[in-house]
């Protein structure tokens, strides 16, 4: 009986060459629906889904009246709003208050974080939220005389202060409620936050960009709808939480020393946090120190107006973030934070770099350059700036190191502004145009910070091997 042939004996029966792609190719609808789905609760870890529906809505709804506050929005709305109103010298000024407000507002940081010791977190955070806005309707009051200035950077910085109460609380509630995954579970809410926000921001701009009095009426609207979210918030739930009240009264009862005098104690303690925190204020404080410039240059250099100003300082950088967060967050969960952020800190100094070249150079797309870098940084950002200190922790300390670590922005909030803005006048007082030098000062200072975390990282890789 003769062997069976082979494909090579008979070639009408050799198989059709196997594709090289595997499986159907997914199209792009198909793509956006996965993504999409992504962010249901049922593909989260089962004890995080309920809380992560009712957070998820928060952060749909929130950002619907907060976007108003952001640095970017706010900053260049005042510098163009009130120009002629007040000289530019002072203008400039004010917009750099604005634009660090996020910031500067965490010096509070150590306040919230007394007040909300032995206290029930979610109730806390639901008050702060109705506060934030109650200060954000008061910017749609403000007139467009010298006091309205006043009063609307008055509105803007109570919203930004009461902002920073709930960031500081909110850090015992994620450590807690999302123990598995948490990069990932946080970043959704992020990716949903900064896409409303982006959203937001481009209709304000553009209703301005028609009648720059829209805002009176954008404002308000948004609040409304952000009701929303403070009832979606006030239904989370947070896990051990008689523990932790437990734990935070005994404490409280071992140790007056105030919260403030608490967090610096951490630092004393805890050496790799103090050392992380160093090169933390070496990046951020470049960082800080470059917004406003950055801000000053798109109005004063180039004269762009508000729907591609707003674009350009808050929208463009927001949109980044929800396709660069996933990724950011994926690779946060892999590795150590220091780690991280000798990676992470690298897309800043580019950011930076490109927008050397813009004002040198009078290449506005460098500038638009900048602000897609900027925001490829901030998807990273917003996740080690929420996250990061709970890779030191213990759950009953998370009050204690957040608050120092959000109370540190806050210093550098307060001063690296006010540093830029000084510099890019100095700088343009003794040759116009030479004011986009700032950023070969921030590009030196972010790079340190950069290269400390670099250190930080093979420190910590040798402690291990």
């Amino acid at each position: 009986m003769p062997p069976p042939s082979s494909d090579q004996d008979n070639p009408s029966q050799t198989p059709p060459k196997p594709s090289r792609l595997r499986g159907p190719v997914a199209s792009p609808v198909k793509l956006i629906t996965l993504a999409f789905l992504s962010f249901h609760p049922n593909t989260m870890p089962w004890l995080s889904r309920a809380n992560y529906a009712h957070e998820l809505r928060a952060a749909f709804f929130l950002p619907w009246a907060i976007a108003a506050t952001e640095g970017g929005v706010i900053g260049f709305i005042v510098r163009k709003l009130y120009e002629g109103i007040v000289d530019d010298t002072t203008l400039n000024y004010f917009a750099g208050a604005l634009i660090a407000a996020p910031a500067l507002a965490n010096i509070t940081s150590f306040i919230w974080a007394t007040l909300a010791h032995g206290k029930r977190k979610i109730p806390f955070i639901t008050a702060l939220q109705l506060g934030v806005l109650i200060s954000i309707a008061m910017m749609a009051l403000a007139p467009k005389t010298p006091t309205g200035l006043y009063v609307l950077v008055a509105a803007a910085f109570s919203a930004r202060i009461l902002l920073a109460g709930i960031v500081t609380v909110r850090a015992t509630i994620w450590g807690v409620n999302y123990p598995e995954q948490r990069a990932k579970l946080t970043g959704k809410f992020q990716t949903v936050s900064v896409t409303i926000t982006s959203l937001i921001a481009i209709g304000l701009g553009a209703a301005m960009q028609y009648n720059e009095n829209a805002y009176r009426i954008f404002i308000p609207i948004g609040g409304l709808i952000a009701l929303a979210g403070v009832s979606s918030y006030a239904r989370i739930r947070l896990r051990t939480e008689r523990i932790i009240l437990k734990n935070e009264q005994e404490q409280a009862e071992g140790n007056n020393k105030t919260s403030l005098l608490s967090g610096f104690k951490v630092l004393k303690d805890d050496k790799e946090y103090r050392a992380y925190q160093t090169c933390q204020l070496l990046l951020g404080f470049g960082n800080i120190m470059s917004w406003t410039p950055f801000v000053i240059i798109a109005k004063q250099q180039f004269d762009i107006g508000y729907f591609w100003g707003i674009m350009l300082t808050q929208v463009i950088p927001l949109m980044m973030m929800p396709f660069t967060i996933p990724i950011w967050a994926k690779m946060m969960d892999s590795m150590h934070i220091v780690q991280f952020r000798a990676i992470h800190s690298w897309v800043f100094i580019f950011s930076m770099a490109c927008a050397l070249i813009a004002g040198q150079a009078n290449l506005v797309g460098f500038l638009f350059a900048a602000s897609v870098l900027r925001g490829i940084a901030f998807g990273g950002g917003a996740l080690a700036w929420n996250l990061g200190h709970l890779q030191f922790v213990k759950p009953e300390k998370s009050q204690d190191y957040m608050s120092i670590h959000v109370t540190l922005t806050g210093l550098r909030g307060l001063t690296a502004p006010f540093a830029g803005v000084a510099i890019y006048n100095l700088l343009e007082s003794n040759k116009q145009g030479s004011g986009s030098l700032i950023f070969a000062l921030t590009l030196l200072i972010t790079t340190s910070g950069a290269l400390g975390f670099y250190y930080l990282y093979t420190q910590l890789k040798n402690k291990h091997i």
